[in-house]
């Protein structure tokens, strides 16, 4: 009888060390999936061929400053939903977009391999356009088909609005995004 008391109590004890490992488990990837990732999903084709309508992409802020060339995540007030962009120029820089719509950034044309369809609507934005201190100037790859910066309504994009820069591209394309 002592033996089968003793033999519940550890399997009562397996169990409990168990659920505390699960627990904490659960509790630590809650965290880190709060506080340093997120996840997005990416709603449409402005990005496209970079990265397509459905795809899950992990996104973090963690120590962030924005680069040219970074793909964002950042909630748009006007579209109410967060949108997926390449930052194409940041605070200081200027943008100037030509007639055949080449993307020109302090002068110098940006090479942009990644680009999909070419833009042919008029823009609202004035060009050249200076990136105000504390902004920057967002387009998606898919110039035919993105609302960005180059739309007054969208705008220059406040650093402190961005979410996060894109990390990895999780499903179904797993893998790194250039």
């Amino acid at each position: 009888m002592k033996e089968e008391k003793s033999g519940r109590a550890k399997l009562a004890l397996e169990i409990y060390d168990m659920l505390d490992s699960v627990i904490i488990s659960a509790v630590a990837v809650l965290v880190i999936f709060t506080l340093v990732f997120r996840i997005f999903v990416v709603n449409g084709s402005s990005m496209y061929p970079t990265l397509k309508h459905g795809e899950r992409l992990i996104v973090s802020d963690m120590f962030y400053t924005p680069r040219q060339g970074d793909i964002i995540c950042f909630y748009s007030d006007y579209r109410d939903e967060v949108l997926v962009k390449r930052v194409i120029a940041t605070a200081g820089q200027t943008v100037d977009i030509t007639d055949d719509y080449r993307v020109v950034v302090d002068n110098k044309e940006l090479d942009e391999d990644y680009i999909g369809d070419i833009d042919t609507r008029l823009l609202s934005t004035p060009m050249p356009y200076t990136v105000e201190e504390g902004r920057v100037f967002v387009m998606g790859d898919n110039r035919g088909d993105s609302l960005d910066s180059r739309d007054m309504r969208i705008g220059t994009v406040s650093e402190n609005e961005i979410l996060g820069k894109l990390v990895i591209r999780l499903f179904p394309r797993f893998g790194m995004v250039k």
